[in-house]
């Protein structure tokens, strides 16, 4: 039987060869010699302990755990809520199984997504990201009150803002050129015809009249009394522009369109007036908060931006 010199060492042949390393070292380079061994054998330590037990039970308020990644009662209650529309209590198990399946189903995605990256390169996730950012950002600035003073005081800045839809009841005719007694008309001459259409208009010609000796026709853009961002619709941005500034009985002069000439009539007009703040109050609130969300937002930025170390390529700026 082989004696106990002749077993094999259970010591690491490498911390033994350090061993002898060390003898044979001077005295001066002895204690950094040792300082290195002992962290070698820490390191040892480390590789052969064990890893901590797998967690048997669910700790109180957890509804599941996803490969240690928690899902609280709260948000597991929550989530509920806001799928089925009724509380926690309301709900078979059976409707309560499906939510929490989801929840870990989206769980091990989210993991899964991290694995890969998606973060960083997926545009619509580093979308999510970055609103979810600037929303727990916002957060403490849209916690704190607004009172009526600060909301005034906002109304009062920014009046423009708040008026109320003005609206238009306008006539549009259009001399399409060549449709007055030449099919040969030029643009010189519908101008001409069109020009005197509105002056005789202004002087009190029938419209009728007008319509029937120059060839003008109802475009028929607009019907009655319109709100502003409907005529603005039916009319283009052109003509509304132009009848946004004529008041009731006034007549256009001639504008130049890809169909022909059009002469404007404001039937009547009710023009944008500031809205009173009682009756504006809740926009001016949210204007308000968005304002202040914008300013936390633009605050992070540059804090995150004081911070960074950016790089742009030679020939690009921001």
């Amino acid at each position: 039987m082989p004696s106990a010199t002749d077993l094999p060492s259970t010591r690491r042949p490498g911390l033994q060869a350090l061993r002898r390393r060390l003898a044979q070292t001077p005295g001066s380079l002895a204690l950094p010699a040792a300082a290195a061994l002992a962290g070698l054998l820490l390191a040892g330590v480390g590789l052969v302990r064990r890893p901590p037990p797998p967690i048997q039970s669910i700790p109180p308020g957890y509804a599941a755990l996803v490969n240690g990644k928690s899902i609280l009662m709260s948000d597991y209650m929550a989530q509920t809520m806001e799928v089925t529309g009724a509380s926690y209590d309301d709900v078979s198990p059976a409707v309560r199984a499906k939510v929490l399946r989801d929840m870990i189903n989206e769980e091990l995605l989210v993991q899964r997504g991290v694995v890969l990256d998606l973060p960083e390169t997926t545009t619509e996730v580093r979308d999510v990201m970055v609103a979810a950012v600037n929303t727990q950002v916002a957060q403490p600035v849209l916690a704190e009150p607004v009172s009526d003073e600060q909301l005034k005081a906002w109304y009062t800045a920014h009046r423009n803002a708040y008026t109320t839809e003005g609206a238009m009841d306008v006539t549009d005719l259009v001399l399409h050129v060549g449709g007055y007694e030449n099919a040969n008309q030029t643009i010189a001459q519908a101008e001409t015809d069109a020009s005197e259409a509105a002056y005789q208009l202004r002087s009190g010609a029938d419209l009728r009249y007008i319509m029937d000796h120059f060839g003008f026709v109802d475009s028929h853009r607009t019907s009655g009394l319109e709100l502003d961002f409907g005529a603005k619709i039916h009319l283009g941005a052109q003509l509304f522009n132009l009848a946004s500034t004529m008041q009731d009985g006034q007549v256009s002069d001639p504008v130049t369109e890809p169909d022909g000439l059009h002469v404007l009539i404001m039937n009547h007009r009710d023009t944008p007036r500031p809205a009173a703040f009682d009756a504006v109050r809740n926009k001016v609130y949210q204007d308000y908060r968005d304002a202040r969300r914008q300013r936390a937002d633009q605050q992070n930025i540059a804090l995150l931006r004081r911070d960074a170390r950016i790089l742009i390529a030679p020939g690009l700026r921001e």
